[in-house]
């Protein structure tokens, strides 16, 4: 039986492992330390790894500073081989060292492997996590061009839901077919949502952040306003429900609607739902996209409470 992560980064027992060496072509990038979390995080790729069907390739880089020469990689080696073997890993797999700073590393690997995905870990939210994130995963989210797996080892509840933020682009169809994958992966049911910082028809009124409208002169809205207002959110949500049904996705789903700032509304879902994954699709690399990453998926990185899956086009 191969082991799959449960929803609080444990592993349980699935269907069973495909041959060893009948992947080699592809591979799961997975950069560790020496935390604790990196015990988690070879557990975690191990169930990936079959997942994408393909093996892993584990790397640790170590700092310039540090005194290396050829002669220490055996202790190195026999450090990591020991910590895998210990978390009973089945997957096919390869433990590499680089020396150098992380996110260069970690990127120039990504040019030589080609990986399916590349799994990093978030700590706790502390100064270090985000300046561990701000120097090697968010550097590797704005320049790399493989989707990135942002692992957090948490010690919340969280609930059989993954959590789809969309637009109607056609990089949003490929990500909820990968999501609909995942959820029955797991069981899971899909919330499906899209956020609208400006609604269609509001009128003279402006927007609260509470998601209700009123005028600017009055404390009250008339009734013909109000329909309007809803009869827009209605529209709306059509549209959503009519994309969401054009991509035939097995998985349960449900769709929201919600008007605001994308990453609080987001955000606020997440603490409602609590889902066992945020997927979101970032788009070519581009100065709208690098706008988009550091205002929303960024945002989302370092303050959702949940492991993270940023989907990208390669092209």
């Amino acid at each position: 039986m191969e082991a799959k992560p449960d929803f609080n980064g444990n592993s349980r027992e699935v269907s069973p492992t495909p041959d060893k060496g009948r992947f080699m072509e592809k591979t799961l990038l997975v950069p560790l330390d020496n935390s604790v979390v990196s015990e988690k995080m070879i557990l975690e790729a191990d169930a990936w790894a079959k997942h994408l069907e393909c093996k892993i390739s584990f790397l640790h880089v170590i700092n310039p500073n540090y005194s290396w020469d050829e002669e220490k990689k055996p202790l190195f080696e026999e450090r990591f081989e020991k910590a895998i073997e210990a978390c009973q890993v089945n997957s096919e797999y390869e433990v590499l060292f680089r020396v150098g700073k992380p996110y260069t590393k970690i990127l120039e690997l990504e040019e030589e492997l080609n990986p399916q995905m590349i799994l990093m870990a978030a700590h706790d939210h502390t100064v270090l996590e985000r300046l561990f994130l701000g120097s090697n995963t968010d550097h590797i989210l704005h320049h790399g061009h493989t989707e990135v797996m942002v692992y957090k080892g948490l010690s919340e509840q969280l609930q059989k839901k993954i959590l789809v933020p969309i637009d109607y682009t056609e990089i949003s169809k490929e990500l909820l077919q990968k999501a609909n994958k995942w959820a029955l992966w797991h069981d899971a049911k899909m919330l499906v949502m899209h956020v609208s910082e400006i609604p269609e028809h509001v009128g003279n009124s402006y927007m609260m952040e509470s998601g209700f409208y009123r005028q600017p002169d009055q404390a009250e809205t008339d009734q013909g306003e109000l329909q309007e207002q809803d009869q827009s959110t209605l529209r709306i949500k059509n549209i959503l429900d009519s994309f969401v049904e054009e991509q035939n996705l097995q998985a349960p789903t449900e769709t929201f609607v919600h008007f605001g700032t994308p990453y609080a509304k987001i955000l606020d879902m997440q603490k409602v739902h609590k889902p066992a994954m945020l997927m979101m699709a970032a788009h070519s690399h581009t100065a709208i996209n690098r706008m988009l990453m550091g205002s929303n998926t960024d945002y989302l990185v370092h303050h959702a409470n949940c492991p993270m899956l940023i989907f990208k086009d390669k092209e």
